[in-house]
């Protein structure tokens, strides 16, 4: 290993930015040296010009390979689509900035330095150096090669120094902690209601005549440009035929003793570690600090023990409830399909205690760590194995007799007579079998199938009346269709395209009301008893919240969020209190009223006085020297030093054969 440090060489190109760390774990951890053929390869290794910043050149091969390693990380933790080529360059860009004012400043790592820094970081658990094999191994699979992996380090340093350097006379008072602390620890009942275009939409009414001026006005847009058709189909229910199928105790025993071991845990114990984003302008900071943590805890093993990541939590976590008990969470985690936006699905993938990277949920950043799984008995899992098998053989046996029913259709062109004779063995009377579209095309929302790529196809050869196609997989079963009529492209009528004019004008509506509609509410809230009865003559409902904690969004699913003002505004409230005039956040509203009021426990406080104090102090400097880099980008961009060639960035998104992921292009 020291062989390998004694070759190391100047910085060159190499991220690691705390304000773009997402990007700079992408390159270090998550690299793997494999890129797809043809259209990937040849931009990967493209030295065409994307970017210009001062007396460096950002080539399209070197974005190529950042995206290409992001994109790996993405689908590490499940996440589809391509990493937007803005987030690629600005990264780039920061990165080239924070180098050459680095060096403009005198600042840079000397070769003892970077020795001594690669020897702290690659050690055994016993503390000896890590063998030269096992070195060179991780720097490949880190940066690519050992000369990279070097060069990030030698990086690394001096952008270190400059940060100590600007954020040297950066302090935090011991009254700045305290403020926070009180903010932080109270916790509140609250009765609020969230006013926004969305959930008013629903509340408005607009008259006929305003959805007739809307139409007219927009006759253009609702042009239907592809034919339509009408169909009648014959609807098999996949769970109808299921429910004949028997499932003896013996299927369901063999069933379980095939499962693979995961298979047979109840879930997992998980821990967490939690970080609020007390502003989006501190949100590259926040980050940077549970990368920190990330990096900290994960060590050279890449693993850390429930005990010290309990430490972590308990020091670190802004999340009260399981920080005190050393990030635990309540429950079991166990595989969800249904919810793959839950953040905790990401610890499924993980061994035991290894952490995830940090996860941005809402506005706070995660870091979960994956505790020891708690296995599943055959009584519990009976249940679910006799509702696994019944779906696999429901289906198989659904269309088996699908495949009878088209077959009978093409020779009697009857739907309704189908439909009599196939009753009994699809478990279902015929009037239910018996469906009918309006006239659909492409891309339409279908009653009871929704929109569906495979109907479309399937009925697409249908060209006249009474032709009839071949079962089709929909929602819940199978479709067997027949054309009752088809009409040429044509402008619509108002009444077929009345629902749809509906819910545009309603949030249209809703838009320009929700302003008035908040101020009234909380003019007629003269406290928080009485907050509900005003959201109710608004035809609005005000929800709780109980143990809220500031830094957590208010709210429920997307429409939650919560901003500085709103913060403030709940803090200053006593019990019994309201907000006098609605708290603007995002589209919408907030109209908040305290129903209890916990303030914070001051013996806490001098516990966690120290940490507390770093905290502030790591956050505060983050904040002063991303300021300090984006006055200097703001300087160069002045001088003409910053030129971005969209024209070739935009090849980022160039896609190759066979690839789904398209990107996100920069718009000029």
């Amino acid at each position: 290993m020291l062989k390998t440090f004694s070759r190391l060489e100047k910085t060159r190109n190499f991220i690691l930015l705390f304000f773009a760390a997402l990007m700079v774990l992408s390159l270090v951890l998550f690299y793997a040296p494999t890129r797809n053929r043809d259209v990937n390869e040849t931009k990967t290794r493209s030295t065409e010009t994307a970017a210009q910043i001062g007396s460096e050149t950002v080539t399209l091969g070197d974005l190529a390979i950042q995206k290409e390693r992001q994109e790996q990380q993405q689908q590490m933790y499940g996440m589809k689509g391509a990493v937007p080529s803005s987030r690629v360059i600005e990264g780039a860009v920061a990165q080239k900035i924070i180098k050459q004012e680095a060096a403009r400043l005198g600042f840079s790592a000397s070769d003892d330095e970077v020795r001594t820094k690669l020897v702290e970081q690659n050690k055994n658990e016993d503390g000896t150096p890590i063998d030269q094999k096992r070195y060179e191994q991780y720097a490949m699979d880190s940066a690519g090669s050992v000369k990279k992996f070097e060069d990030g380090v030698r990086d690394n340093i001096a952008s270190n120094k400059l940060e100590a350097f600007v954020t040297s006379g950066v302090t935090v008072s011991e009254d700045e902690v305290l403020g926070d602390f009180k903010k932080r620890q109270t916790k509140f009942d609250l009765n609020y209601v969230s006013v926004n275009p969305t959930e008013l939409a629903p509340t408005i009414k607009p008259t006929e005549a305003e959805l007739q001026t809307y139409f007219e006005a927009n006759k253009k847009t609702y042009f239907i440009s592809t034919p339509q058709k009408k169909i009648r189909y014959v609807f098999v229910n996949q769970a109808k035929v299921g429910e004949k199928l028997p499932i003896t105790d013996a299927e369901i025993k063999t069933e379980y003793d095939a499962l693979s071991i995961d298979k047979k845990q109840a879930g997992v114990q998980v821990q967490q570690l939690v970080l609020r984003v007390p502003k989006p302008e501190m949100d590259a900071q926040v980050l940077a600090k549970a990368t920190a943590l990330v990096t900290e805890m994960r060590g050279t093993e890449g693993k850390i023990t429930e005990e010290k990541f309990a430490e972590k939590a308990k020091g670190q976590s802004e999340d009260a409830k399981t920080a005190q008990i050393g990030g635990k969470i309540a429950g079991l985690v166990k595989a969800n399909p249904n919810n793959p936006t839950d953040p905790l699905q990401k610890t499924l993938a993980l061994q035991v205690g290894e952490i995830t990277e940090p996860i941005k949920f809402g506005s706070n950043y995660y870091i979960f760590r994956r505790g020891e799984p708690v296995a599943k008995p055959i009584e519990d899992a009976k249940k679910e194995i006799e509702v696994s098998l019944r779906n696999r053989r429901s289906y198989t046996a659904a269309a088996d007799l699908a495949q009878k029913v088209a077959a009978k259709l093409k020779e009697v062109k009857d739907v309704q007579k189908v439909a009599d004779e196939f009753a009994t063995q699809a478990n279902m009377s015929a009037k239910d079998m018996v469906r009918e579209t309006g006239y659909v095309k492409k891309d339409d929302d279908v009653p009871n199938i929704g929109v569906s790529p495979q109907f479309e196809a399937g009925i697409e050869p249908l060209a006249n009346a009474n032709d009839t196609g071949d079962k089709i997989p929909v929602k819940d079963g199978f479709a067997i269709p027949l054309l009752v009529d088809k009409k040429e492209p044509r402008d619509a009528d108002f009444s077929e395209v009345k629902d749809k004019i509906a819910e545009t004008v309603k949030v249209q509506q809703a838009g320009t009301k929700v302003e008035e509609i908040a101020k009234a509410i909380a003019a007629g809230a003269t406290s928080a008893a009485t907050l509900t009865s005003a959201a109710t003559a608004k035809g609005l409902k005000a929800e709780d919240s109980k143990a809220f904690t500031l830094g957590a969004p208010l709210g429920k699913s997307q429409s939650a969020g919560t901003s500085q003002e709103l913060e403030d505004a709940i803090f200053a409230l006593k019990a019994g209190e309201i907000t006098k005039t609605p708290i603007k956040v995002g589209d919408g509203y907030y109209i908040v009223g305290v129903a209890k009021r916990e303030d914070a426990n001051m013996q806490d406080f001098t516990k966690q006085r120290d940490q507390m104090l770093q905290s502030s102090l790591f956050q505060k400097r983050g904040q002063v020297f991303e300021d300090y880099l984006a006055d200097v980008r703001k300087k160069m961009e002045a001088a003409g030093q910053i030129k971005i060639y969209q024209e070739v960035i935009a090849k980022l998104d160039a896609v190759a054969p066979g690839d789904e992921m398209p990107g996100d292009p920069i718009k000029k």
